[in-house]
């Protein structure tokens, strides 16, 4: 049978191409239906002075006020937002999104959002643009892996199957 690398190759692969059905369908649900809108940010949980303390903890944000989070990225913080947008028909919509933006560093306070017409309570920061290219990476990750199972030895027929 194949050996442990060529096992671990083959999952990363699965998953690969899960991420890649995933991104495809948030791209295409997203072009089908969703707008795009101008936001302006009305409050935040990313104070000033939290931004200030992220500036000058020199990395360990565990000693913040803010602290640390899973979920926050290496130089980023996930944050909520409460924003404002005038849907299409006019109508203004308050709603809570979440975003990541530099650790210290003052976020925008205008920013494009996409709303589901039919619910415009439901809103994301991550547009079709960003699921259309995280699918392009996760389409060259494929790439590459196959790549590296060819060279580890898979037989033919299988590689044909994910290709």
């Amino acid at each position: 049978m194949l050996g442990g690398m060529a096992d671990l190759l083959l999952v990363a692969m699965l998953a690969a191409w899960l991420f890649f059905v995933f991104c495809v369908w948030q791209a295409i649900r997203l072009f089908g239906g969703w707008k795009p809108a101008s936001a302006q940010v009305w409050r935040s949980d990313y104070t000033e002075d939290q931004q200030n303390e992220d500036r000058w903890c020199l990395g360990f944000t565990s000693f913040t006020s803010r602290g640390w989070n899973w979920r926050d990225g290496e130089d980023s913080r996930l944050i909520e937002d409460e924003i404002v947008f005038t849907t299409d028909q006019g109508r203004e919509v308050r709603t809570l999104v979440q975003r990541r933006v530099d650790r210290g560093w003052r976020p925008s306070g205008v920013y494009t959002v996409w709303y589901d017409p039919a619910d415009p309570r439901r809103a994301t920061v991550l547009g079709p643009f960003y699921w259309a290219a995280m699918a392009a990476l996760s389409l060259a990750a494929m790439v590459m892996l196959a790549r590296a199972l060819a060279a580890a030895g898979l037989p033919p027929a299988l590689l044909h199957l994910l290709a």
